[in-house]
């Protein structure tokens, strides 16, 4: 924390190692996940040590999840499954009671009933739709008609791999003027639900790689923030990491040396005339000098 306030004092984005760590605008798809697990089971921890205080105080009796008054993830999941279950176990007493043979029949459906319901209307609309494709191929004398020609479900489906076929067919054609070289899904000129997911699919890909592009940066940083030989650098830890990267950085420092000699070895030494137009430098004890003399000429020329 006190490196957080620290960076955010000087201007600078705080350091960070875990993807929930990072900023409310540079936090991605795994950052947002981690930050819902980790605050999901910190809930379940300390609920689930809350009905173990509740245990221990009730000498060893069963507590169960849903007993918890104050509520949690772990309580909030059995009583919907309680929920659930008894909500079937009601509707089905009750049609067995009334004699009613489907749970859609009932005038207070259960979970069975609207699932029912769903799944028969779902077929309704097929059936009404291959109807209507049988009523329509035998106006036209027993031509064949397709879903796609009559509204529904099937007809929907099949549209949706026509608009894949057409897709695929016209970016061959886009291979073809773009000399040979591959045109992907998402990039064709006709697009389709392969282009579509594979857009969806870059998107996200891009996304998940910038975040853990930002957060290497930020793990460098926190590494290098946090090195023992930087913090302390007698501590045990300090001292052993400076002794290894002292080990391995000799062989480099003794390359370099080596280098060095090698290009001094090689270098041509200069000739004579070339040395002599070299300027020379002066001699510190004649600089002196002639500032003596420079200064008893001065003091004369005030005595007289």
């Amino acid at each position: 924390m006190e490196e957080e306030w620290m960076a955010r004092m000087m201007g600078e984005d705080p350091s960070y190692a875990r993807p929930m760590d990072a900023d409310e605008t540079k936090r991605g798809p795994l950052g947002n996940a981690e930050r819902s697990a980790v605050r999901w089971l910190m809930d379940v921890i300390e609920e689930e040590g809350k009905r173990a205080k509740r245990i221990a105080e009730s000498d060893g009796e069963l507590v169960r999840p849903k007993d918890n008054e104050e509520g949690g993830p772990l309580s909030d999941l059995e009583r919907r499954a309680i929920q659930f279950l008894s909500d079937i176990s009601d509707s089905e007493v009750e049609r067995v009671r009334s004699g009613t043979i489907r749970p859609k029949d009932m005038a207070d459906k259960g979970p069975l009933g609207e699932a029912e319901t769903r799944a028969v209307l779902a077929l309704s609309r097929i059936i009404e739709s291959e109807k209507a494709r049988m009523d329509q191929s035998r106006r036209r004398g027993g031509e064949a008609v397709r879903p796609i020609d009559v509204p529904g479900p099937l007809g929907e489906f099949e549209r949706y791999i026509g608009d894949i076929i057409r897709s695929e067919r016209q970016r061959v054609k886009d291979r073809e003027l773009n000399e040979g070289k591959l045109v992907r899904p998402k990039d064709a000129t006709i697009s389709s639900g392969l282009g579509e997911v594979e857009r969806k699919a870059s998107e996200d890909w891009e996304t998940l790689r910038n975040e853990e592009k930002q957060r290497l940066s930020s793990l460098r940083q926190f590494m290098s923030e946090r090195r023992p030989m930087e913090r302390d650098k007698d501590s045990p830890l300090g001292v052993t990491e400076a002794f290894t990267v002292g080990l391995f950085r000799g062989p480099r420092l003794l390359a370099a040396v080596a280098d060095r000699v090698k290009e001094l070895l090689k270098s041509e030494e200069l000739e004579t005339d070339k040395v002599d137009a070299l300027p020379q430098a002066k001699d510190s004890d004649d600089d002196d000098d002639d500032d003596d003399q420079k200064r008893e000429n001065k003091d004369d020329q005030q005595s007289m």
